[in-house]
């Protein structure tokens, strides 16, 4: 499973975003409500949607732990 989330391209490393979602904690839904928000980018191939990884972790170290702080204190 973790081999179809996964697909290495030359341009880099992309993730699903059901899976980027579970690393960063929240659910597909609000993920993806995040991505709209954050202006993360992320490309479709096929019918499904992906996230750089380096994108993914440049939001996670700037913008994710303030939503996850902001999560829980709600």
């Amino acid at each position: 499973m973790a081999e179809q989330s996964r697909t290495e391209n030359s341009t880099g490393i992309f993730m699903d975003v059901s899976t980027a979602a579970r690393m960063a904690g929240f659910s597909i839904r609000h993920f993806r409500r995040i991505i709209e928000k954050d202006d993360i980018p992320i490309m479709q191939i096929g019918r499904k949607f992906f996230i750089v990884t380096a994108n993914f972790e440049e939001w996670r170290t700037a913008e994710g732990h303030k939503r996850i702080g902001a999560c829980l204190q709600v």
